[in-house]
């Protein structure tokens, strides 16, 4: 065997011994016991009768600030307290404009794209463009340990 040949040979088998690290590191390893994921709690999201389903709990609304539904409701939610009324807020988070999520911004009294800075205030109204269009607003409520949101 040529010398060349045996290199190319050593390259590939080098190359394809490290594609199975790098699909590794590109997969998501976060589970519902994992350090990221601070919502362990198993609640039962199925909707009622009523039209509303749990989406989360008050502890962890307290703890994390807000909650962001993508897989249990028809639509994205986020759930928070608007801070000058200490209301419940369930909203659509997905911005009108290109789909970007909106970042809540408590402090500033606001929900905000990153993406192309349009601003929403918590009723969902556009406050700055270039978004048209305002965000869906969810009914939602507490009972007991769990916050129900009705997605329509």
């Amino acid at each position: 065997m040529e010398r060349r040949t045996f290199l190319n040979w050593v390259g590939v088998g080098m190359l394809s011994s490290f594609i199975p690290v790098a699909i590794a590191a590109c997969q998501s390893t976060q589970t519902n016991n994992s350090p990221a994921n601070k919502t362990a709690t198993k609640i039962d999201t199925s909707i009622r009768e009523d039209g509303f389903q749990a989406l989360g709990t008050v502890e962890q609304l307290e703890t994390e600030g807000e909650i962001i539904d993508r897989r249990n409701a028809a639509k994205p939610v986020i759930i928070f307290r608007n801070p000058d009324t200490n209301d419940l807020v369930a909203i659509n988070p997905m911005c009108t404009h290109q789909g970007c999520t909106v970042k809540l911004d408590l402090e500033g009294k606001q929900l905000a794209c990153p993406c192309h800075g349009s601003k929403f205030a918590f009723d969902g109204k556009v406050m700055n463009p270039p978004a048209t269009e305002n965000l869906d607003i969810f009914a939602v409520k507490q009972e007991d340990n769990l916050l129900l949101v009705k997605v329509n």
